[in-house]
């Protein structure tokens, strides 16, 4: 057999120069042409289905097609996959279970409705860093961020999210991500309808309020479509992922179809270039052209992205990435989010003794304690310090940690098993003073939390094996306590 390149060699061979280049030239405009021909047929099609759709039905496949298309799913049927083989999930079902963790009709209704009233979502997260940005008196960026990172206790991915909000707060503004959580729940509201959980119909009136929010929101597709861009840079800083790859991505999804035809050819291509947005850009802001479509993160924003990179996708990570991630962190010690990634360091490898875990602990208590309003690291960080205090056999410490956790409101199965073995703890000691009735209600206690924590998520922050048979290990504790209360009660009454 003769492949393409062997036959335009044989050709070339055979034919004089001048010929040969007029051959060439032939054979490249007979190409060009076929694929004009091809895309025009592919968009006479899509021209097709779409002419077929309503107002809101063009609008809820428009406004959705960067994520949709991605996935060569079709943008121009509300139903974006029509035909999956028998016995196979569709993609459409992958996405929502994989991605979303969403397995129901019921599923799609519950975070629709949270993402509707912007309860979760990058938006939610957006709009609460940059009420924090307006809380602060400070005058320079990189003071606010800190300030604002050491009194909330932000993670490394949040301290990064955080930089991203202060550069591109002036042209984000009051709509701030909406683009990308509204367009994001349209697929998902729509990929809903390939799996079988909503009809068209259905689907439709729970996308109208997310719809009209958008078209009024912004002033054209560009506007829009760059908005949605800046959102997918938030989102793969949460994901530790390449935040230019990801832009870059989306620009070109956004871009295959903006595309500019005459008058006499718009009965011939789809395009989404003149879709006419009904609002007039509510905020005051200026509206965004492809230009704004960038991130070009300071010094200390690039060296938190390449941290939270490290910690939240390391198989991503390079050695030399982490060797830089390392050398940033130890020179923001007074960073909670920093004094816990070293001090996890220091105790997670091979070499973990217990002796360097207490130590490597106590170095980043300090930032700590500097916190005015715990969070989830605020938390993960002291059930840690805890459970090493216990395996120190310090009891002082884990009476200092115990109260930390009063602080707010951090229910984990991790939280439950350091107050079992706290109460397991305290009970032993008020045993061995003969203290049985407090022995026996500290008891009680542990075995109560042990039970709640069936419950709760498990964060696997230590080993849980240690647990194994607490329950029988606390009964038997209670049945001896009471034993030797009985004992007293007949010395007393002998």
């Amino acid at each position: 057999m003769i492949t393409e390149k062997c036959g335009l060699e044989i050709l070339k061979s055979t034919l004089p120069r001048e010929e040969w280049r007029m051959k060439k030239v032939g054979l490249v405009c007979v190409l060009i042409c076929l694929c004009f021909a091809l895309f025009a047929d592919a968009s006479t099609a899509m021209l097709e289905s779409w002419n077929k759709l309503s107002e809101d039905e063009k609008w809820f496949c428009l406004l959705s097609e960067p994520l949709i298309e991605a996935n060569q799913l079709s943008i121009t049927t509300v139903n974006p996959e029509r035909y999956v083989p028998a016995g196979k999930r569709s993609i459409s079902q992958q996405i929502l279970e994989d991605s979303w963790e969403l397995y129901s009709r019921e599923d799609v209704l519950a975070i629709a409705n949270d993402y509707r009233f912007k309860r979760t979502g990058p938006s939610a997260r957006y709009n609460e860093l940059r009420e924090l940005l307006s809380q602060t008196t400070q005058k320079s960026v990189q003071a606010a961020v800190e300030e604002i990172a050491v009194k909330n206790c932000l993670e490394s991915y949040v301290i990064a999210r955080l930089y991203f909000v202060a550069d591109k707060l002036d042209i984000l503004g009051e709509y701030g991500l909406l683009a990308w959580d509204y367009g994001r729940m349209l697929s998902v509201i729509r990929r809903s309808i390939a799996v079988g959980w909503l009809s068209e119909e259905e689907a439709l009136e729970v996308a109208k309020p997310f719809i009209d929010e958008v078209i009024n929101a912004y002033d054209s597709w560009e506007d829009y479509a760059v908005h949605y861009s800046l959102g997918s840079v938030f989102y793969a800083i949460n994901e530790g992922i390449d935040y230019n790859e990801s832009l870059n991505f989306v620009l070109e999804c956004v871009k295959k179809y903006d595309i500019v035809v005459s008058e006499d050819e718009k009965d011939k291509f789809f395009t989404c270039h003149y879709a006419k947005f009904p609002g007039k850009n509510r905020n005051d802001n200026r509206i965004l052209t492809y230009k704004d479509a960038f991130y070009n993160p300071s010094k200390e924003a690039a060296s938190w992205i390449v941290a939270a990179k490290v910690e939240r996708n390391s198989n991503g990570a390079t050695k030399a990435e982490a060797a830089a991630a390392n050398s940033f962190l130890k020179k923001k010690k007074n960073i909670p989010a920093a004094a816990y990634r070293l001090a996890l360091l220091q105790t997670n490898g091979k070499n973990f003794v217990l002796k360097t875990a207490s130590k490597a602990f106590e170095e980043a208590l300090p930032a700590f304690e500097k916190v005015e309003n715990p969070s989830e690291l605020y938390f993960v960080f002291y059930i840690r310090y805890a459970f090493i205090a216990y395996c120190s056999n310090d009891m002082k410490k884990m009476d200092s940690v115990i109260p930390k956790f009063s602080k707010g409101t951090f229910e984990t199965a991790d939280l439950q098993y350091i107050y079992c073995i706290y109460y397991t703890e305290k009970a032993k000691t008020a045993g061995y003073n003969k203290k049985y009735e407090d022995a026996i209600e500290y008891a009680k206690s542990a075995l109560f939390c042990l039970k709640q924590s069936d419950s709760l998520q498990y964060l696997g922050l230590f080993d849980k094996e240690i647990l194994r048979d607490y329950d029988k290990k606390l009964n038997g504790m209670i049945e001896k306590y009471r034993h030797e209360l009985r004992q007293i009660e007949k010395q007393r009454s002998a």
